[in-house]
């Protein structure tokens, strides 16, 4: 039986599946699609024996598609109001209003909106004996200044192993993104897996995709670790 046969699921969205890879394609990433992509990431982990992996990367899928969702809102909120995502003053000036007004309310609301303007998340599960490969990718490119900042977050949390002193250091973090990428590594050290597996890109055009990469045995050579020694 297939993975998504498997998983016997109704989601508001679409599941699109081929050999060893499932997609899943939401808008609003709701309680779901939460459930859905927590009974997959089970079900591949426990395929290969390696259940214990799945409470870490269950935190990392619902941070990283938390993240995309809202990055999807984000933009549909800016547009509403007139306000440039590349423009500095502005772009504070948006994100300081999307954090006060945002709740839960909204992220519903946003998530009809996402879906009529076809702004979505695909969260796509790729996997073998070998190892296995997450990518988080949703139809909205980073800004120059987001992209700036995200890598700079990011670089300042695999540097840092004292959680509660990155937490003290970004208490009044606009965004929550620096403390988002510290749970992801985090969650990747407990389980042994190199926080360089975890990378974030964009085309700053068309997408930005957040992809960790998990190997499932000690023999296993990650893609990037190939990839760099070519």
């Amino acid at each position: 039986m297939s993975l998504a046969g498997q998983l016997n699921a109704t989601v508001d969205g679409e599941i699109l599946e081929e050999e060893s890879k499932l997609t899943l394609k939401s808008y609003d990433v709701g309680h779901t699609t939460e459930d859905f992509l927590r009974a997959a990431i089970r079900l591949i982990t426990g395929k290969y024996a390696r259940a214990d992996l799945a409470p870490s990367l269950e935190i990392i899928l619902k941070e990283l598609t938390t993240n995309a969702a809202k990055a999807n809102f984000k933009k549909l909120f800016f547009a509403e109001r007139a306000l440039e995502l590349e423009n500095p003053d502005q772009y504070r000036t948006g994100v300081a209003l999307f954090r006060e007004l945002f709740s839960a309310r909204m992220f519903r609301e946003y998530g009809h909106k996402a879906k009529a303007a076809r702004l979505e998340v695909a969260t796509t599960f790729d996997y073998n004996a070998d190892r296995i490969i997450i990518r988080i990718k949703n139809n909205v490119p980073m800004s120059s200044a987001e992209e700036k900042r995200v890598r700079e977050k990011l670089k300042m949390a695999m540097g840092c192993t004292d959680v509660g002193s990155f937490i003290l250091e970004n208490i009044d973090e606009s965004e929550g993104a620096g403390l988002g990428l510290m749970l992801c590594i985090t969650a990747l050290r407990a389980i042994g897996v190199n926080p360089r597996l975890f990378t974030i890109a964009t085309d700053q055009e068309n997408y930005t995709t957040a992809k960790v990469e998990i190997p499932l045995h000690d023999d296993y050579v990650p893609l990037r670790v190939a990839w760099s020694a070519n």
